[in-house]
């Protein structure tokens, strides 16, 4: 997900994700549930069987349902309950998408809410009970995610007004929430959170130095939440591009262009280095939906991601830090597709702490977007 535009930000709908196989009625029959729920179980199951298969450990960095908007929130929470059950059996870190002060009261997916108009996050959403049931146990975190701090930022249009010479001003296009949000979900029993963040923001040159403001103000972001008792991953929310300014406006340099792997370590490297004694810091995640790359050398666009984020991972380890690493999947990270477009796990990490992590939406496009009611999304798909 992203917020595009130049203003406080008016966060637009996340980009339609690839599509599993439909689940029609025959499907929903078998496992004794409706075909939405017998699909998000099914596309849960895709990256947790993988996981198994190859015994390495998993996250679910974005999953989100609706809220009540649409009167149907109590078919969408018995949906997430199941998921959930799923979710733990599986011992499955997770993140919910997403609460943040700039969403307001009205953004359908946000489990928690501001009460009131500038304030900080204050009120429990419909999916909250859901979430607080299933708040982990030893060694599995769960939470939520607290946007702002990508917002004012395209996703993968090819060009854009923002760019690494135009990224936006702090408190005007994105922003980090206020101790008292954070200070609220942990009072709900919150124990993790993810933050996103821009990589043109915190580096305005590629290859060049961090921005020293920007790296205050996202560790101070980090602090706030360690300050209210929650642990932070930090989530470079780019989807595979870097926007570079060019005759006036910002083009998309995707991973796959010339000098973008090596740019991709250099920033990893500093940042590692920056904030390997940040506490509260849990870990990094490497990149936000990794998509539309070029492909470069032979390699397939998917190749090039994980040549990418294997040089990630060997650059924070060789700045001394050895937090644990959150790796995305190819083509948005959908769960759905995780065996497709990852056929076996590729990362080599020196300090063995990493998981591989997927998204995933219930809606008929895995999108997020839930532009159909539960009644509508079940009858698309032949329940």
């Amino acid at each position: 997900m992203t917020a595009c535009g130049g203003g406080p930000a008016a966060p637009s709908t996340p980009r339609p994700r690839p599509s599993s196989a439909s689940v029609g009625s025959a499907a929903a029959s078998a496992v004794g549930t409706d075909a939405v729920t017998a699909r998000a179980l099914a596309d849960l199951r895709a990256f947790t069987s993988w996981l198994a298969e190859h015994r390495v450990k998993g996250y679910i960095g974005e999953v989100g349902w609706p809220d009540d908007a649409k009167g149907d929130a109590a078919q969408w929470n018995r949906l997430a309950e199941r998921w959930f059950g799923a979710a733990d059996r599986a011992r499955l870190w997770v993140t919910v998408w997403a609460t943040g002060e700039w969403w307001g009261s009205g953004y359908p997916l946000a489990p928690y809410e501001v009460s009131s108009s500038g304030g900080a996050v204050d009120t429990a959403d419909t999916q909250a009970p859901v979430i607080e049931r299933h708040l982990g146990s030893a060694g599995v975190l769960r939470g939520v995610n607290v946007a702002g701090g990508e917002f004012g930022a395209p996703s993968v249009d090819a060009t854009s007004s923002f760019s690494n010479a135009n990224p936006g001003t702090y408190d005007t296009a994105y922003h980090y929430d206020s101790a008292s949000t954070f200070t609220y979900l942990a009072s709900r029993g919150i124990r993790l959170v993810r933050i996103p963040f821009r990589w043109e923001r915190i580096q305005p040159a590629l290859n060049g130095s961090l921005r020293a403001a920007e790296v205050q103000r996202l560790k101070r972001a980090v602090g706030r939440a360690h300050a209210a008792g929650l642990r932070v991953i930090v989530d470079m929310h780019n989807y595979a591009g870097y926007y570079v300014q060019r005759n006036g406006h910002g083009v998309r340099r995707d991973l796959g262009a010339p000098g973008m792997l090596r740019a991709f370590a250099n920033v990893w490297h500093r940042l590692g280095r920056s904030f390997r004694a940040t506490l509260g810091l849990v870990g990094f995640d490497l990149m936000n939906e990794p998509v539309d790359v070029s492909s470069r050398g032979g390699l397939s666009p998917e190749a090039v991601w994980r040549k990418a984020s294997q040089a990630a991972v060997e650059a924070i380890r060789s700045a001394g830090n050895r937090k644990v690493l959150l790796v995305e999947g190819y083509d948005w990270a959908g769960a759905q597709v995780w065996p497709q477009q990852n056929p076996v796990p590729w990362i080599h990490d020196p300090a063995h702490n990493i998981r591989y992590e997927a998204h995933q939406y219930f809606d008929i496009d895995h999108s997020g977007t839930y532009s159909q009611t539960y009644d509508q999304e079940n009858a698309a798909l032949g329940g």
